[in-house]
């Protein structure tokens, strides 16, 4: 049972990380391209590690420091993104 619940956290996660790289060629701005991408890459890796995580109970502490990492960096990005979209003067879309 664990390693089917891996199996559909982690097949989620890469599903995320696909879903993401094909907004990259949508016609919307490029900032909202990039949140896009941040989003789902985050929020897809923190579905693979969980994954990894259910599968590998006994390499919990590692797994959980990458899943912090993963949390802290692709948010700290995510605000980085967001106010240089801000100074350059883009709207957001409606």
């Amino acid at each position: 049972m664990r390693v089917i619940a891996a199996a559909i956290l982690i097949s989620l996660g890469i599903l995320l990380w696909f879903w993401g790289g094909f907004r990259l060629i949508s016609k919307r701005r490029y900032l909202w391209k990039i949140h896009a991408l941040g989003i789902s890459d985050t929020i897809g890796s923190c579905l693979i590690l969980a994954g990894a995580l259910v599968h590998s109970l006994e390499n919990w502490s590692h797994l959980v420091l990458a899943l912090g990492s993963v949390v802290f960096w692709g948010t700290a990005f995510s605000i980085v993104m967001a106010r240089m979209g801000k100074g350059s003067g883009e709207e957001a879309d409606s």
